[in-house]
């Protein structure tokens, strides 16, 4: 039997109340798929927006290593979080401005063989981070919610996100037919101690799961997602090999 997926908090935008009818869309019926920002199961660290108290985007209750809801502000705690994967895009590079000079994306789509991907030196052998940052970027369904949700991975996530990648194309099947369980944790490095996100398989979803999830598929394969990013500063991996 599938896990039930229970928040820490019930505040869900997505919860209709019961005096509301099924189905009205009232003052809501020109917005397109085109129009929407896609949310973000996001991994709450130290120096996240949603835990500075004062900040716009301060979350409540949330806590280091918590997994949330970007745009609804809906908490999950550690997990675990079921899902299936809808899409999987390849990795690309995004170039942000500085923090100091106001934030924001600069080049949204980086080539990953591209100078600003790289790790560099200065004159005095310190090592300066690139100036584009590489994420994985995947539209999840949640089970057995069916709520669909970005899920994205840089720095230090980027080999959880290889090993997600792995665990789907070892079944050799759509990437919505596999289930996988999504917790958080700790790590810890020269840089510090940080939240990391860990996924495992969970089998299989079901028939109608299947269907649902492969009609959405169909709906989304060829679009341009819009995905808030996080631009906060976080430990970074190793350099690798692209």
């Amino acid at each position: 039997m599938a896990k039930e997926l229970v928040k820490q908090e019930n505040t869900s935008l997505t919860e209709r109340p019961n005096y509301i009818k099924q189905g009205d869309t009232r003052g809501t019926d020109h917005i397109t798929k085109d129009d929407l920002q896609m949310p973000r199961l996001a991994l709450a660290q130290a120096l996240s927006p949603q835990m500075q108290e004062g900040d716009a985007k301060f979350i409540e209750g949330l806590k280091v290593g918590d997994l949330f809801n970007n745009l609804t502000g809906d908490v999950f705690g550690k997990g675990p979080i079921d899902f299936t994967v809808v899409r999987a895009d390849s990795p690309r590079g995004i170039e942000f401005y500085p923090l100091d000079e106001g934030g924001g994306i600069k080049d949204f789509s980086v080539p990953l063989d591209d100078h600003r991907m790289e790790f560099r030196t200065d004159e005095n052998g310190k090592s300066i981070k690139p100036a584009a940052t590489k994420f994985y970027d995947y539209v999840i369904m949640l089970v057995p919610s069916r709520e669909l949700i970005a899920l994205s991975f840089k720095g230090t996530g980027l080999k959880v996100a290889r090993q997600l990648n792995a665990l789907m194309k070892l079944r050799g099947t759509p990437s919505f037919a596999g289930k996988y369980s999504l917790t958080t944790g700790k790590e810890t490095n020269k840089l510090g101690t940080f939240a990391v996100h860990q996924v495992k398989n969970a089998g299989w979803v079901t028939e109608d799961e299947f269907k649902w999830a492969e009609g959405v598929y169909e709906s989304i394969k060829d679009k341009t997602l819009v995905i808030e990013r996080d631009q906060e500063e976080e430990p970074s991996e190793e350099k690798t090999p692209f």
